[in-house]
């Protein structure tokens, strides 16, 4: 929950009201209108072309109802008599008539208040639900789009399988929206705006409790089952599952409500489709909504995953070091992730593009620096760290320039929070000349902010972990998780977790997981015997004759020459 310090201005406040007021008003006239559809130009005595219901409940000007919901006016084939007619006259001025007026504004009414109050409550309540406006307008056009998906549906069922009309309802792809919010938004807006859009659908179908349990538990189930999208099948098994579940919920509640079993089959395969397809749509719409709002999801994160990413590629030939280094600290960002229930698939791709800022000047990094050579040697301290310090902004204009997404951009820019370039820091103390001029220890501090999620904290402490590492002489077990829990220790007193969210425990985690796996990393080998350079008089090798001795001899002399000629 926001401390009184961390609240947006109220100006901020007002654009997310005016966002919630237009899609009140949209989502409102949206569900109350009707297509101004004529059953056919009848008169008395006229043959009905085919079979006309009523879509809703149609009354006379002076509230006397005249024809009920699903009721069958004429049939096909039948004759028109005058009260058919009558009937089927009042069917038209409803349609052009709509619910009017009033209902159109108590609709909107009820709808803006309730979302608002919603939104606030989750907004104060509610820690993870951050939405920034575009994350908010996305939602709000996703509804209105499912919303008109629906009617469409509905529309189309009513004129060509109007027999069907309840049974086909379930064959509308609805959890898609569950699955689509899930993955780019997060599991706390999509239980927000699967109840927006439940209750919307439900105001849809004339305030069917059926309907709104429908949608909002197969839009939970979906959003669950969609969670941890490590690959496409993911999708379709969220999709064929929800379907599942959704069935044998059905065939409960059409038991319950006692409706004869000959419907069952056909309800349980339309639900069973509904799912599939939704998984279908969620894959072909998914790439449409990252270039359209530039949101960075799961599956887009497993597309920069692959190491021939032009990045990458760029990367590992003129920054064959800070590529090494970034492999290794995808490693170490990934296992601690998944040791504290973050997420593993961005910690590893986002540790992949962390330093990308470093092929602007690979040279000025030590992990890329040929031989001895020292190219911060003609340069001032201040001048060194100005150049070690921009790669952070460098990598976030590359991240932007390439389309990385958000996330991966804003872990580039915390990766180093506000910490210190210690190195050129002391070198510019040893240089002061307090008379002439003093050194700032903010001019060599990174800008930040700090790390403000688990997995730019993670990324941040593997970076630390995964450098120093590379100093020690001697690699023992113990050595290493010494170094592990200093490096980790420092940076937490530095202030630089402060924002994240990791907790103590998660700490000790994460300082055992990168222990256990650099521990892998400077694994001891045992020295291997040369044998035949000793004379074939090492206890492994057996003795060999003296021709043979001979005959090999000369045959690594004839390689070496070979080895000479080509060199």
């Amino acid at each position: 929950m926001r401390s009184d310090n961390e609240k947006p201005p109220s100006f901020l406040y007002s654009r997310t009201y005016l966002i919630i007021l237009l899609f009140s008003l949209v989502l409102s006239l949206l569900i109350s209108t009707r297509l101004p559809l004529s059953p056919g130009d009848y008169r008395t005595g006229d043959i009905a072309k085919e079979t006309i219901r009523a879509p809703y409940d149609v009354t006379s000007a002076g509230g006397e109802q005249v024809v009920k919901k699903g009721e069958v006016i004429v049939r096909e084939g039948q004759k028109i008599h005058q009260d058919d007619l009558s009937r089927l006259d009042a069917l038209t001025k409803a349609r052009t008539r709509g619910p009017g007026s009033l209902h159109y504004l108590y609709l909107f009414l009820i709808f803006f208040t309730s979302i608002t109050i919603i939104h606030e409550f989750s907004r104060k309540n509610i820690k993870k639900y951050l939405l920034s406006d575009k994350d908010l307008v996305f939602g709000c056009g996703f509804t209105l789009l499912m919303v008109l998906l629906i009617k469409a549906c509905l529309l189309v069922f009513e004129r060509f399988a109007p027999d069907l009309g309840a049974q086909l309802f379930f064959a509308i792809p609805i959890i898609v929206f569950g699955m689509v919010v899930r993955i780019v938004l997060f599991s706390e807006a999509a239980l927000v705006f699967s109840v927006i859009l439940s209750v919307a659908v439900a105001f849809t179908l004339d305030n069917s409790i059926t309907v709104f349990l429908y949608s909002l538990v197969g839009n939970l189930l979906a959003a669950f089952f969609s969670g941890r999208c490590e690959n496409r099948a993911t999708v379709l098994k969220a999709g064929l599952f929800t379907g599942l579940v959704m069935a044998f919920l059905a065939i409960l509640t059409h038991r319950l409500a006692g409706l004869p079993l000959s419907d069952l089959p056909l309800k349980v395969g339309f639900i069973l489709l509904g799912g599939v397809g939704s998984s279908f749509i969620a894959l072909g719409i998914l790439p449409v909504i990252e270039a359209v709002f530039g949101y960075t999801t799961d599956i887009k994160l497993l597309e920069l995953a692959n190491l021939e990413h032009p990045l990458l590629e760029e990367m590992m030939v003129r920054a064959p070091g800070t590529y090494h280094h970034s492999i290794i600290v995808g490693n170490l960002s990934r296992s601690a992730a998944e040791s504290i229930g973050a997420h593993p698939i961005l910690t590893r791709v986002a540790s992949y593009y962390h330093d990308i800022g470093k092929l602007k000047m690979p040279r000025y990094f030590i992990e890329n620096r040929p031989g001895t050579e020292d190219v911060h040697q003609n340069l001032s301290p201040s001048m060194s760290a100005l150049i070690i310090l921009s790669h952070v902004k460098e990598g976030v204009e590359l991240a932007e320039k390439h389309r990385l997404g958000r996330k991966i951009s804003e872990i580039i820019q915390q990766h180093h929070g506000t910490s210190l370039v210690t190195y050129f820091y002391s070198r510019a103390k040893e240089k002061e000349d307090p008379n002439l001029y003093s050194i700032e220890e903010k001019d060599f501090r990174y800008p930040g902010p700090t790390p403000q999620t688990k997995e730019a904290g993670i990324i941040m402490l593997a970076d630390a972990v995964e450098a120093a590492s590379r100093t020690l002489d001697d690699p023992t077990p113990k050595r290493i998780e010494t170094l592990v829990q200093n490096i980790i220790e420092n940076i937490f007193i530095d202030g630089q977790l402060d924002a994240c969210e990791l907790t103590l425990k998660d700490l000790h985690a994460i300082q055992k997981s990168f222990t256990s796996i650099l521990i892998g990393i400077f694994h001891q080998r045992i020295e291997y015997p040369e044998g035949a350079a000793n004379g074939g008089t090492h206890k492994k090798f057996p003795t060999v004759v003296e021709g043979g001795q001979k005959a090999a001899g000369k045959h690594n002399r004839r390689l070496a020459h070979l080895f000479k000629v080509a060199g």
